[in-house]
């Protein structure tokens, strides 16, 4: 009895699996989320605390909530991103020119994730536009790779819009 279940387990897992590779994406799509930052949800990382202008090799982690876009407000919420921001340049001691940072993002949506990484161009007052590849992802979009144009909204708001192909 003990074998049955333990073989009926086994076949549901292969099907399982099977279904999520065969589910990923077979054609070209593009969407747009809403990225609004949480309260509170820079964590700084290392020695750093945001009590200095950061520094090559400073981190933080973000938590973010994620909804449809509609138009430029947000619909339903529909996920989460976690980003990770490491500076490879500072801004200068005075926040007086742009920094550069590494960014590596998942999002967290129905079906899958998504993986982001990339560097971009930062002022003292955050980033503006910024283009990010998708380098893979899991579940629907597991063989996902594409871009997503980044566009600052305002101080806690950000327009995603991803492309990608299989």
């Amino acid at each position: 009895m003990r074998q049955s279940w333990v073989m009926i387990t086994i076949a549901m897992v292969a099907t399982t699996v099977f279904a999520t590779t065969a589910i990923a994406i077979a054609s070209p799509q593009t969407f747009t989320l809403i990225e609004v930052s949480l309260p509170k949800n820079d964590r700084p990382l290392g020695d750093f605390s945001f009590d200095r202008p950061p520094m090559p090799g400073d981190r933080f982690a973000t938590t973010n909530a994620l909804y449809r876009a509609n138009g430029t407000k947000r619909g339903a919420r529909v996920g989460r991103a976690q980003v990770m921001h490491t500076f490879v340049t500072g801004f200068g001691r005075n926040f007086s020119h742009n920094a550069t940072v590494l960014f590596v993002a998942q999002l967290y949506l129905p079906g899958g994730t998504l993986l982001l990484e990339g560097y971009g161009q930062v002022s003292p007052d955050g980033p503006s536009r910024i283009t990010f590849p998708v380098i893979g992802g899991t579940g629907i979009y597991a063989n996902a790779r594409g871009s997503m144009n980044f566009r600052n909204l305002g101080e806690s708001t950000r327009r995603l819009e991803i492309h990608l192909v299989p």
